[in-house]
């Protein structure tokens, strides 16, 4: 077997364009997977080099051409999302449409795959922020076959993914519309069911789901994970907010310590996208536009890079509050994935065998003394200002 030396994400494109199944994935000591060639099986016909994304990225990206500040009017549909619930609107509109939906979900074991959906009802679990690579499969082989059908398909996922499904589908087809997100780079599989482990090791209970951004916690905020731990019981399961390792895992994280490798030099972190249209949060939206209605629920930064883009933008921009916003703003904002990759830090080089070998010491490593306390302090102190908020409101109404 011989390894692809190039840069890899794992995107499943040339494991599914090669019909002599000579490429198989091999996981590493970490939890990545990366593309082998049984050179018995190959005919060197050069078709994984043709559709990997890591190495045709200035063949496949657009120039943006409108940027949004934006979020959903349905307060509902936006408490539940990571931002300003563009993403489900979007996807509200294909369904619709007797479309299909791609996303991002939990399977039955928490590990994290693409799936289709065809049923609003279905939309919930492929909406939210989850900081773990997906596994694709054979979703692009089911994506092409939907798509010679004539359905309207809707994909999302990271920009090295959505560049794999082009790629692997080598046509335009005008019923495919696409999303890229503002990434951040992927852990492994691998680490965060480390982390899960221990969870509920010490809990004694099993987690059944887990929610990266809720907005129950510190509304709007990257730090507001969540999870539900199912008791094995007939009782009601339990909803956490603050557990150590959860707050560990979110820490090594946004560090980028747990990140891939090839993340760290990935061709998509650029102003130029490569989906139909880019959705990430847009974070100091207040200090470029400080009259946006509830910033603090929830803001959404929308590049629109096609005409598939600006078609859907029209056809949702009604339900939406929104401001046209500019590039100069954009780049000056937390962003900064739209100007350059993740930087690796020094101390990745050893983090994963830290992690696998002593996993408590790498863990406590992310968290400080007090980081219980002062996380329920400020938790407290939000839920407190809310009641006075609340308690002024019923006054008024009262009098």
């Amino acid at each position: 077997m011989k390894k692809i030396t190039h840069l890899c994400s794992e995107c499943n494109a040339c494991i599914q364009i090669c019909k002599h199944k000579a490429i198989v994935l091999i996981e590493n000591e970490e939890g990545f997977s990366y593309p082998f060639i049984d050179e018995n099986k190959c005919i060197n016909c050069k078709l994984c080099e043709k559709v990997c994304p890591m190495e045709n990225a200035t063949n496949i990206i657009h120039n943006t051409s409108q940027i949004f500040a934006a979020q959903a009017k349905n307060k509902t549909i936006l408490k539940r999302s990571s931002s300003g619930a563009i993403f489900p609107l979007i996807a509200e509109f294909v369904l619709e449409k007797k479309g299909i939906v791609y996303g991002a979900t939990w399977d039955e074991n928490l590990q994290l795959v693409h799936q289709g959906i065809k049923s609003i009802h279905d939309l919930k679990q492929l909406t939210g922020s989850k900081y773990v690579h997906s596994q694709i499969n054979n979703i692009y082989i089911e994506i092409k076959n939907h798509l010679k059908q004539g359905k309207l398909v809707y994909f999302t996922g990271t920009p090295c993914q959505v560049a794999g499904l082009k790629l692997f589908l080598q046509h335009e087809y005008r019923n495919l519309l696409t999303s890229d997100l503002i990434c951040h780079g992927t852990p492994s599989q691998k680490i965060f069911n480390l982390f899960i482990s221990h969870i509920e090791d010490e809990s004694d209970k099993k987690v059944v789901n887990y929610n990266f951004r809720d907005k129950n916690v510190f509304g709007w905020n990257c730090n507001s994970s969540s999870l539900i731990l199912n008791n094995h019981t007939n009782r009601r399961p339990t909803k956490i907010i603050y557990n150590k390792n959860m707050r560990a895992y979110f820490k090594a994280f946004i560090s980028g310590n747990i990140t891939r490798y090839d993340c760290y030099q990935c061709p998509y972190a650029r102003k130029e996208r490569v989906g139909d249209i880019t959705l990430g949060d847009y974070w100091d939206i207040e200090k470029q536009h400080s009259n946006f209605p509830n910033l603090k629920q929830g803001v959404s930064l929308i590049l629109i890079n096609s005409e598939q883009g600006e078609f859907i933008w029209k056809h949702i921009n009604k339900k939406c509050h929104y401001i046209k916003s500019s590039l100069d703003n954009v780049l000056q904002t937390c962003n900064t994935q739209l100007k350059y990759p993740t930087p690796c830090p020094k101390t990745r080089l050893n983090a994963y065998s830290k992690a696998f070998s002593d996993f408590i010491t790498f863990r406590d490593s992310y968290l400080d003394p007090d980081d219980r306390k002062n996380f329920y302090k400020t938790y407290y102190k939000r839920i407190l200002k809310k009641n006075i908020i609340t308690n002024l409101i019923l006054k008024t109404i009262g009098k």
